[in-house]
């Protein structure tokens, strides 16, 4: 198997086709067709199901596309490092951050270490807790940005930021609520707006405060929430560092303990980073854990 072969194997995958690929590839078809016989019968699977319009994936084939996906963007990510220390850059740091995690601390965190490191490029990918610490384990990511809760096993966690779950919504409906202390028994007559990952937590808490809630939008991502909430649709509940993405809502946190998290800076214990990640985690460490 050769990087040559993988360029082509993805390509199919991505276009569907193989006279797709070779449009995209600029070439003819059947340089396309044998270099993905060879693979398969270096492989010694089936990679394929061929269709009359369409190839599928099989299960292996879906295994291969994972790697392959990872491999092409690490051959991507040297040939950068590689023209970058060629041009008297120090490379790029690749660090992944949940959609909510772009807060203050972090960005503090960040002109600290551009100060000391003005040649080093940053490589950032987005993706929600879960696939980010996949992605620490692949090392396709050297550091993430993720918050709580998860699996804290292997990792090495800086705290960031406390970050509560706050209401937020347009004027005409946060004007109904009450003033004081807010709990989410006082959110009963609202049309909710729920980022998908706290909706077991939410839904908990509300049980024991045996209120029933509208839970009127359930989606992936906290900014979504916030655009719908921008609509005046709703009330979204969202994390306190995501409202400055916000534009003309009103917001207030929630008194229920359980609905806080904290966002953290993780690496992992067993893989060596870089010398550029090792001196951004050393930064960081230098503000935060005198906390």
């Amino acid at each position: 198997m050769n990087m040559e072969q993988l360029i082509y194997f993805t390509a199919v995958v991505e276009e569907g086709t193989i006279s797709g690929a070779a449009r995209r590839l600029n070439m003819s078809q059947p340089p396309v067709s044998l270099q993905l016989k060879n693979l398969e019968a270096e492989c010694g699977v089936t990679l394929f199901i061929r269709g009359a319009r369409q190839i599928r994936l099989t299960e292996a084939g879906q295994t291969l596309y994972d790697y392959a996906v990872k491999i092409l963007d690490l051959k991507h990510s040297a040939e950068d490092d590689l023209r970058s220390l060629k041009s008297g850059k120090k490379g790029s740091l690749r660090i992944g951050i949940v959609s909510s995690g772009l807060c203050e601390e972090f960005f503090r965190g960040i002109r600290d270490f551009t100060l000391g490191h003005p040649d080093v490029n940053f490589k950032i990918f987005d993706g929600n807790t879960y696939q980010l610490l996949d992605m620490l384990e692949h090392q396709k990511i050297e550091l993430a940005v993720i918050r709580t809760p998860f699996l804290e096993h292997g990792l090495d966690v800086m705290e960031l930021r406390r970050d509560p779950i706050t209401a937020a919504g347009c004027e005409q409906l946060m004007i109904r609520l009450p003033e004081g202390a807010l709990h989410l028994s006082d959110l009963r007559k609202q049309p909710l707006i729920l980022y998908r990952r706290w909706e077991k937590i939410i839904r908990e808490c509300a049980e024991n405060e045996k209120a029933r809630l509208n839970y009127y939008c359930v989606n992936d991502d906290a900014r979504t929430s916030i655009q719908w909430a921008e609509t005046g649709l709703g009330i979204a509940l969202v994390p306190a560092s995501i409202l400055p993405v916000s534009h003309g809502l009103l917001a207030r946190e929630l008194e229920e303990a359980p609905l806080c998290s904290t966002i953290c800076l993780v690496r992992r214990r067993d893989h060596e980073l870089s010398e550029s990640a090792l001196a951004m985690y050393r930064c960081f460490e230098k503000i935060y854990r005198r906390k």
